[in-house]
């Protein structure tokens, strides 16, 4: 919607807006008139949470998100029941054994039964006694019921002291404020010093006893952590004792350093294995040449002398141990270059060699072969067992490993616990606390303001402001076609006019048409009333058409009052009308301008058919150039009741003697009659009222309009309220 058509709403209802306001001022005026007057009393108190010396002193880093818990912790502490009563004891026992007492009762409260069945004597004793033990009054105990009763005479219950206390942090500093309000300048003041003083004897009182009750626990779970250390040494320990192990590791890399050896020793022995077996089928090769008597010649003596050389110094390594390096190179040496020899048959001289140096050179190296062979089968064999022995050393190190474990987590327990305890056995001779009072609270000389001012102004333009939002709101809600604006976005309809509100339930039309009214009021309305119907008549002047149909989608919408008044306006300028009420579902038409209903018994055949004829049957109405026939009314349609030869047949004949003929039908919603009459009619006009919402019947009606193409002329937004005619 408009912002201009919320502008209109307010200012339709602006004495709700004034004098709504007017009313909320007079209230605030009066309730703070009769608000008691009250002093105000301030006591701070220095926590210590975030000072560098309360921190140094218990060896603490500043976090401020335990700083905070712990300022929520003191105030909640401050505010709880338990600090309150006993606060509520010493304000008892003040006014019961002062000269001075802060409250005096009314003679009202002197006769109620609180006051009649409260024992001085007992409550004294039991005040004295829970201040004593620092306990609550309890309600279950019948001595302890009246006394509470009693403070509430007073107003020193528990919760009348929390409606006037305030207790918060003043906002990123160490301190808290305690304030207190009441009608009496030094209640305030002793009710804000003697709440601090029972808050830290409470305090103190309470973290005594958990700093006991922590060492206790404290020195209990150190014991128990130790007992559970010392048991986990000693199954290290015997482990260690039955395995013979002191230390896993060395003894681990001490076997892994001679498998390495081993495996390099296995590795020579195979290479020379290789060899052997090459010269094993070198010589077979060469017997087999001697046998198919061939020539075989063979080198002189230097590969016998490198392999003798080799053999010795085998057995020396292997008789040390295997454990001698420089053996070790030799022997990889004196193999290379025994392969050399071998490869290139070299030789100071060459000979033919006989069967018997072939067999024999065979049979060494037969021999040497199984001794290479038997070498490696020990080699393996000591690898293999070496393997299994680090096997286990691995298995014993994932056992000690588990062990020391649980004794390292053991020991973080217990050292954790420890320190915790020897903190806790600090704490009772360090300061507690860091609470001071900072500021003392003092008597207020002057009461606190009232500021009547500015509560009479709040009050008056919050309920401006809140009836506005109400008027707005239901506006906003309001889906009533109001406005030719709301119109317009609303229906999909051509609007034609608007004719705004004219009071017709104690004048007839003609007589609103005629303006012979004294009040002025009432004449602007009625001058708005007729300019609006003179542009509904040029509208129809200038379309061209003569015979008009006025429906509406729902009934009331105005219809009957429109037809008339158009028909009134256009016999201003000289138009002759004739109006037909064809609304046989509601002819109210024919009763108010009272013509005659005779359009359901009007037959006459074509060939008899004259104005005279139709003359018979119409009513000259009180205005010149208007006349109308009536009908009888009933629940039928136009095609159930007109007969054969009805007057709407010959409508082409009555426009030659009617500049306009002006026809009523039925609601389109509910019936049908207008879309039967339609046929008849040059054009047609629905009306709609500024009260009414478009519903999806509506809609469906909307449609049959836009069906009718050129026929329809447009529609009419009727009973507009002045203020939204230009929205």
């Amino acid at each position: 919607m408009d912002i201009t058509y919320f502008l209109k709403a307010l200012l339709k209802k602006k004495w709700w807006l004034v004098l709504s306001a007017v009313a909320a001022v007079c209230i605030a005026f009066v309730l703070t008139m009769l608000k008691p007057r009250l002093y105000v009393s301030v006591s701070q108190i220095s926590t210590g949470f975030t000072t560098s010396d309360q921190v140094r002193l218990r060896e603490e880093n500043l976090n401020l998100m335990e700083a905070d818990v712990k300022f929520d912790n003191v105030v909640q502490t401050i505010n709880s029941p338990l600090v309150i009563s006993f606060l509520s004891c010493n304000l008892l026992l003040h006014d019961l054994t002062s000269n001075k007492p802060f409250i005096h009762l009314k003679n009202a409260d002197r006769e109620s039964k609180a006051f009649r069945e409260f024992n001085r004597e007992a409550a004294l004793r039991i005040c004295k006694e829970k201040l004593d033990s620092l306990t609550i009054l309890s309600s279950y105990h019948p001595e302890e019921r009246k006394i509470m009763e009693f403070l509430k005479l007073y107003k020193y219950d528990v919760e009348s002291i929390r409606k006037m206390l305030y207790v918060g942090r003043l906002q990123k500093t160490d301190y808290i404020d305690i304030i207190y309000r009441s009608e009496n300048p030094e209640l305030s003041a002793y009710v804000v010093n003697t709440l601090f003083k029972e808050f830290l004897r409470y305090y103190r009182s309470s973290r005594s006893e958990r700093s006991i009750e922590n060492v206790e626990t404290f020195e209990a779970l150190v014991n128990q952590k130790k007992m559970e250390l010392d048991t986990k040494l000693e199954a290290l320990r015997m482990y260690k004792s039955s395995q013979g192990v002191l230390n896993v590791d060395v003894a681990s890399g001490n076997e892994w350093d001679l498998i390495k050896q081993f495996e390099k020793s296995l590795f020579d022995e195979k290479s020379n294995n290789n060899t052997l077996q090459s010269s094993l089928a070198n010589v077979n090769a060469q017997l087999v040449e001697l046998n198919s008597g061939k020539t075989v010649y063979s080198s002189n003596n230097n590969v016998v002398t490198l392999r003798n050389q080799l053999n010795d110094l085998n057995d020396q390594y292997l008789r040390g141990g295997s454990s001698d390096q420089a053996l070790a190179d030799k022997i990889k040496t004196l193999r290379g270059q025994l392969q050399k020899a071998l490869a290139e048959g070299t030789g100071t001289t060459s000979k033919s060699t006989s069967k018997e140096e072939l067999i024999a050179r065979k049979q060494n190296l037969q021999a040497e072969l199984s001794a290479s062979n038997l070498n490696i089968s020990n080699l393996e064999s000591k690898i293999s067992r070496l393997r299994s022995s680090v096997g286990s050393f691995a298995n014993k190190e994932a056992t000690v490993s588990s062990l020391t474990q649980e004794v390292t987590l053991a020991q973080e327990e217990y050292t954790k616990l420890k320190e915790r305890l020897n903190s806790a056995l600090d704490n009772r001779t360090v300061p507690q606390d860091g609470f001071r009072q900072t500021l003392k609270g003092q008597p207020a000389f002057k009461p606190e303001p009232s500021h009547r001012l500015i509560i009479m102004g709040l009050s008056g333009v919050s309920a401006f402001m809140l009836v506005a939002m109400c008027i707005l709101l239901v506006e906003f809600l309001d889906s009533s076609i109001k406005s030719p604006s709301v119109f317009g976005r609303s229906v999909d309809l051509k609007l034609i006019s608007t004719v705004n509100h004219a009071n017709l339930r104690k004048h007839a039309v003609l007589d609103v048409l005629q303006g012979n009214r004294k009040d002025e009021t009432i004449m602007k309305r009625e001058n708005i009333f007729r300019e609006m119907l003179r542009k509904l008549r040029y509208a129809l002047e200038s379309s061209g058409k003569q015979v008009f149909l006025f429906t509406s989608t729902e009934p009331q919408q105005g219809k009957t009052t429109l037809t008339q008044a158009v028909a009134y306006s256009l016999s201003l300028s000289n138009r002759k009308v004739l109006v037909i009420d064809t609304n046989f579902c509601n002819n109210d038409i024919t009763l108010q301008m009272e013509a005659r209903p005779m359009l359901e018994t009007f037959n006459v055949p074509p060939n008899e058919f004259s104005i005279d004829k139709v003359k018979e049957i119409v009513t000259t109405y009180s205005v010149d150039n208007i006349e109308v026939i009536g009908c009888k009314g009933g629940d039928y349609t136009p095609s159930e009741i007109l007969p054969k030869n009805h007057l709407l047949n010959y409508l082409p004949q009555l426009k030659l003697h009617y500049d306009f003929i002006l026809m009523e039908g039925a609601p389109l919603n509910d019936y049908t009659d207008s879309k039967e009459l339609a046929a008849y009619a040059d054009g047609v006009i629905a009306i709609f009222s500024s009260k009414a919402t478009v519903k999806q019947i509506d809609k469906d009606s909307i449609d049959f309009l836009h069906q009718l193409g050129d026929k329809f002329v447009g529609a009419v937004l009727n009973n507009v309220n002045e203020d939204f005619l230009e929205l």
